[in-house]
Formats: C-alpha cells, structure tokens, sequence
C-alpha cells in the first residue's frame, strides 16, 4: 500500500511520530504545502498515484 503525507505546515515532533507510524511497512511519499509555490499538478499526480492520502495541518 503507498501513502501519502501532505503536509500544510512544518510538522512538529508528534505529527512526525505519528507519520512514522502510519508509514511502517508501507511505500511512502510525502508533499508539502508550505514551501514556495507548491506544484499542485504534481500534488493531484501523487493523490491518484497513492492508496490512501493524509493531510496534516
């Protein structure tokens, strides 16, 4: 199963926990919304492309 981590904010200690244990075991990619001029084609490219999608904010 692949997923996605998008990311709204810079995560903080907790929401990279959590991250690293939706991940186990799994084929991960991640996305982040806060850096300048986030490509959104690409973000739509890894939605579809990923099994299950999480958004952090």
């Amino acid at each position: 199963m692949k997923m996605l981590q998008v990311y709204r904010s810079e995560p903080n200690d907790d929401v990279k926990t959590l991250v690293d244990i939706l991940n186990r075991d799994r084929e991960a990619d991640e996305f982040k919304l806060y850096g300048e001029n986030p490509n959104y084609d690409e973000l739509v490219s890894k939605i579809f492309a990923a099994d299950k999608t999480v958004c952090w904010w």
